[in-house]
């Protein structure tokens, strides 16, 4: 049941529109408007402005929710618009965490949410088109912005009915259209970020102007946890352009009329640095720490959705003890760079009572708390704007770099300073994607399919099973984990966990299949017998790979995934070549997707596409090492991509389930890569990699 609470019709503050509202909690009587927050406006002229709360980082996740407000509100497609809401508490609704994008969830766990504010839009302009004509509003219908009735041809545009609608009874509840009815969901359409950034409208963190704003960049202290002894400021100051010298705790900035002036005066800089006892020698220290931690008595323990974890444990450690066949294996992860391509950046005005900010973040929410806690402001002096973002894929998940804007312009007697970091630092002082390394464990029925599954690992990860959550038929399955903390910083990496957890899994398989002398791809057929959606999936991506036919010299490998929490399901196929000289060529990627509802197939197939080669890209050659303390890798030369000529032919067949929610389509594609990939080299070549990156098992591309 639709309350007020959860709908709210109010003037438009951008002249006499209609807005609806969606918030958390029910009351029977609407509160003042400045209690909530709008996600749509409609104006007097029919333009339809709809509010999300989903950054924009090139996901097209703010077109897929104007998609689904439109569809039900049978709007003028030409006349949406879409822009992000206000960082307000009213927002802070998502999943119950906050005003954020990330894990896959902007149309996945909000299309209900933003669908009934289209659908109960449209129930409101109906009855105020009725209630005008003097007509029983079900002999009405909706299309492309206009209200219809057959007699004499009566129609009215949404914008005429405004003054009407905010009249109109509030509906107990809305039906929602059925799948047959849509007109804009699941259809290709024209994403409404892209004409901005195409002629260079779109402002972006690093694009801010505020007038009488200074330029900065900033050198952190290279070792994990160190702190800055001291700096003799002098010889930034000397350099034409620079103005001030900022010494934090742990880091020095160079503020100043221009960046090339700040650059180069931080250049000229020699701080002085102190390292922690406790730092990061080498990456074998790392991985040496993790092995040990391998089996720690102290390990968390999970165990698949739904199951009784006692009883899985004894029956996974009885299945060990029983003398059946097992397969086992050690498999290991290297920290990984987000790299975005706009590095990390904010713009900020901060002065006794308030502070204001600029920046591009997934998590404005946060920033904002962030920012109160850091400042002793109340919320209500802090306001947070929203830019595009240039790549955030778990980085900007961070608050880090708006409080170091924020104190640089706390520090300069509140002047705005735009703080831009070099590439360098925005490598060095990443929130690494974790290291890891598992011993992992199956033992087989008589059949060859898995009765068990065990996972013994070790990880730098801050939360050890932080979004490990299986849908896997692959028997019972116990993960055992032990959080070994280092000196350096990780954090969210696009496809979280189940990047390094499905890589071990999907690898074991491969290698359970050919131990038994079957094809892979028929093995998991096998295993995905009573998993009739995953199945489609896998022969799909078969189908289209024309698995086992690839071209002389060509091999192929095949990785499986679904996770009940993102409501996907992907399977991949990588078809590459390997020479004498172990140099790999890529020639195609498969994946088949099910998303389950596919909003928009075009966004859904760009956003696989962009998460195939990033995991090819990171499974590769990607990977931070540690010396000393710091990091090692400081721009591309060192931490190299995937470049255009190196990536394959890929092939996306977005699929759907019916009856089945819009999952999300972000994270899902990377998991599957590294082992596709790993295990189409051991057909080429016979050897098995158990560790990310290739490269570091004799490979280049």
């Amino acid at each position: 049941m639709l309350s007020r609470r959860i709908f709210l019709i109010t003037g438009s503050a951008a002249g006499a529109g209609l807005m609806l509202g969606v918030a958390g909690c029910s009351r029977e009587t609407p509160p003042p408007a400045n209690e909530l927050t709008m996600w749509i406006v409609i104006a007097p002229d029919g333009i339809t402005t709809i509010r999300v709360n989903a950054s924009d980082i090139g996901q097209g996740a703010q077109t897929g929710l104007a998609q689904i407000v439109a569809d039900e509100l049978d709007a003028d497609w030409s006349k949406v618009r879409v822009e992000m809401a206000p960082v307000t508490d009213a927002f802070m609704i998502k999943d119950g965490n906050g005003y954020y994008t990330g894990g896959s969830s902007s149309i996945h766990g909000q299309f209900d949410m933003f669908a009934k504010a289209g659908a109960t839009a449209r129930h409101l302009l109906v009855a105020a088109a009725a209630q005008h004509w003097g007509v029983d509003r079900d002999t009405c219908w909706t299309e492309n912005g206009i209200v219809w009735h057959p007699n004499n041809k009566l129609k009215r545009s949404y914008g005429s009915l405004v003054s009407k609608a905010v009249h109109m009874a509030f509906p107990n509840d809305v039906d929602l259209k059925e799948r047959k009815d849509r007109k804009l969901i699941g259809k290709p359409v024209r994403r409404l970020d892209i004409p901005q950034k195409v002629n260079g409208e779109a402002i972006y963190g690093i694009d801010v102007k505020v007038p009488g704003m200074l330029i900065a960049t900033l050198a952190q202290c290279p070792f994990f946890g160190g702190r800055l002894a001291g700096v003799d400021e002098k010889p930034a100051l000397a350099v034409k352009g620079v103005r001030h010298v900022v010494k934090l705790d742990n880091a020095v900035i160079v503020a100043g009329t221009n960046f090339h002036a700040v650059k180069k005066g931080l250049d000229a800089l020699t701080p002085q640095w102190t390292k922690p006892a406790d730092a990061v020698a080498s990456a074998d220290v790392v991985t040496d720490a993790l092995r040990a931690q391998i089996g720690a008595a102290d390990s968390s323990v999970v165990v698949l959705p739904g199951k009784d974890k006692a009883k899985t444990v004894a029956a996974v450690n009885a299945a060990l003890a029983s003398g059946a066949k097992i397969y086992e294996a050690d498999y290991g992860v290297q920290l990984l760079s987000h790299s975005p391509m706009e590095p990390m950046n904010a713009t900020a005005q901060v002065t006794d009572t308030s502070c204001e900010m600029w920046v591009s973040t997934q998590v404005p929410g946060d920033m904002r708390d962030a920012l109160v806690k850091e400042l002793a402001l109340p919320k209500d002096a802090v306001t947070v704007h929203l830019t595009h973002v240039g790549g955030g894929f778990g980085r900007r998940l961070e608050t880090d770099y708006g409080i170091v804007a924020a104190r640089a312009s706390k520090a300069l007697g509140g002047v705005p300073v735009k703080l831009i970091w070099t590439r360098e630092e925005d490598m060095t002082h990443d929130v690494y994607r974790p290291a890891s390394l598992c011993k992992l464990r199956a033992v087989l029925n008589d059949d060859k399919t898995i009765r068990a599954l065990d996972y013994t690992g070790a990880t730098s990860n801050d939360r050890a099973l932080g979004g490990i959550a299986w849908n896997y038929p692959y028997g019972d399955v116990v993960l055992r984990q032990k959080n070994t903390k280092l000196q350096f910083p990780i954090g969210s990496w696009r496809s979280v966990d189940p990047g390094i957890t499905i890589f071990f899994i999907e690898s074991l398989v491969d290698e359970i299949a050919h131990g038994e002398g079957l094809d892979p791809l028929a093995y998991r057929r096998t295993l995905l017998a009573e998993n009739a959606r995953g199945l489609r999936a896998l022969n799909a991506a078969a189908l289209m790979a024309d698995w086992g036919n690839a071209p002389a010299g060509h091999k192929q490998g095949i990785a499986y995934f679904d996770q009940h929490s993102w409501g996907t399901t992907v399977a991949q196929v990588i078809e590459l070549s390997v020479d004498a000289k172990n140099k790999i060529t890529l020639h195609k990627a498969c994946c088949a997707i099910d998303p389950g509802l596919a909003i928009n197939p075009d966004q859904i197939k760009a956003q696989v596409e962009g998460g195939i080669i990033m995991g090819l890209s990171s499974a590769l050659r990607e990977q931070i090492t540690l010396k000393d303390g710091a990091a090692e890798q400081k721009n591309f030369d060192a931490y190299p991509v995937l470049r255009l000529a190196e990536i394959p032919q890929i092939e996306v067949l977005v699929m759907e389930s019916e009856g089945a929610e819009a999952g999300g389509v972000g994270e899902p594609p990377v998991p599957p890569v590294a082992p596709a990939l790993a295990n189409a080299i051991f057909a080429a070549t016979g050897k098995r990699v158990r560790t990310l990156p290739f490269v570091n098992s004799g490979f280049t591309v």
